[in-house]
């Protein structure tokens, strides 16, 4: 319709509030120093959390099936065992080439896919190894959990606990990293943000830009 103020398309407004988050994390990251990523865990009680209780449920109970059958059917176990290799190689550093190199000869699915084509997959040794390898990588805080490990017999109770634990270890190294980067950040912050204001500017001529220009000056810097 002539005269109508012009509609930005899906598009720029999706780079728009994606670039507005990515500075309001890093201003948050700067000024907040107790500031960290946790485990998001939807309550029981919501919609949410009973869908998510419902699916994980089936999940694990399906495993347990298929290892219960006779012969036993590895096909997710072999899945879940990919993911727990990839969840283990996001937490190395560049300085652990011997471990590395050691999960990728353990953990080496072309010849886990051969044991169990030959009915000699030892998921207790597999597992062994997986706990041994999380004791080395984990924060100090989850020695108690990983030790808890040990005591799990029943393979699928035991695989649910290492991607919890998992889980838990990943997101202690995403604060790992933010509180190393905060330094560098907090030299940085002022540049980033102005840099991050002007493209919201850009995005946003006229009297929003002008809107926008007088909230940047109410940020505390």
């Amino acid at each position: 319709v002539s005269g109508s103020p012009p509609t930005a398309s899906l598009s720029s407004l999706m780079e728009l509030e994606n670039c507005v988050s990515n500075m309001s994390l890093a201003h948050e990251i700067v000024v907040n120093r107790d500031f960290c990523f946790k485990p998001r865990n939807p309550s029981t009680d919501s919609l949410e959390g009973r869908v998510t209780e419902i699916v994980h449920r089936a999940f694990w109970d399906s495993l347990q099936e298929q290892l219960n059958s006779d012969p036993p059917n590895y096909s997710h176990a072999v899945l879940l065992l990919q993911e727990v290799k990839t969840m283990l190689q996001s937490l190395l550093l560049p300085a652990h080439v011997r471990l590395r190199s050691q999960l990728d000869e353990v953990l080496d699915m072309d010849l886990i896919g051969q044991e169990v084509d030959h009915g000699a997959l030892d998921l207790h040794r597999l597992a062994e190894f997986v706990i041994n390898t999380m004791a080395s990588l984990c924060a100090p805080v989850r020695d108690p959990e990983v030790r808890a490990l040990r005591d799990l017999k029943e393979p699928v109770e035991l695989l649910r606990e290492i991607f919890r634990v998992l889980g838990l270890m990943k997101t202690d190294m995403v604060n790992f990293t933010i509180q190393s980067l905060r330094p560098h950040l907090m030299q940085q912050a002022i540049q980033y943000e102005r840099a991050k204001f002007q493209q919201i500017l850009d995005k946003q001529p006229g009297e929003k830009g002008f809107h926008f220009q007088c909230e940047w000056k109410k940020w505390p810097l």
